[in-house]
C-alpha cells in the first residue's frame, strides 16, 4: 500500500519548534532508525500528527524515564513483529534479522525477508502500534498466539 502524503501537514521546522528540539535532533532520531520520515517529491520531510506523538514518545524515553537513544532502539528492536504480522511463519524466522538480532527495530534493518521488503513500513502495523509511549511493555508480554491487527489502510 502506498503512503497517503496529503495526512503529512507538518514541516520539520514547525515539528522541531512544537516539540522544543532542534531540527538536528529530528534528523539524527531518522538517521539512528527511531522514526521513518515521508519525504514529498520535493525532498522535504514531511510529518503527520501520528509523526508528531511518536516523536515526543521519543523525547518522553529520554527526558522523562532517563533512556538513551540506544536504549531506546534496543527497546524498539525487542518488539515481537513476528508475532505482528499475520504471514509470518515459523519458516521465516531463520531468515528475519529482527528475529535474530537486537540491532535495531525491524523497519530499520537491512535484509528483511521477502515476506517484508517491498512493504511500506511505515503503514505496517509493527510500525504504527509503537506510538503509544505507554503500551509499549504490553506489547512484550504477548501470548504465543499470532496477534490480530487492523489492516494497513487504517
Amino acid at each position: 500500500m502506498k503512503t497517503d502524503h496529503s495526512k503529512f501537514i507538518y514541516s520539520i521546522g514547525v515539528v522541531a519548534k512544537r516539540l522544543q528540539v532542534s531540527v538536528e535532533t529530528i534528523r539524527m532520531y531518522e538517521r539512528e532508525g527511531l522514526l521513518l520520515i515521508n519525504k514529498m517529491s520535493s525532498g522535504h520531510r514531511r510529518f503527520s500528527e501520528k509523526d508528531v506523538e511518536r516523536l515526543q514518545c521519543i523525547r518522553d524515553m529520554i527526558t522523562e524515564k532517563g533512556l538513551n537513544i540506544e536504549g531506546i532502539r534496543r527497546m524498539m528492536s525487542m518488539i515481537p513483529c513476528w508475532k505482528f504480522y499475520p504471514n509470518c511463519s515459523i519458516e521465516d524466522h531463520p531468515d528475519c534479522p529482527a528475529y535474530a538480532t537486537l540491532k535495531a527495530p525491524c523497519w530499520a534493518l537491512e535484509g528483511k525477508p521477502e515476506i517484508c521488503e517491498n512493504q511500506d513500513c511505515y503503514n505496517c502495523p509493527v510500525y504504527q502500534m509503537h506510538i503509544e509511549c505507554d503500551q509499549i511493555k504490553s506489547l512484550y508480554h504477548t501470548n504465543t498466539e499470532p496477534m490480530t491487527f487492523q489492516s494497513y489502510e487504517n
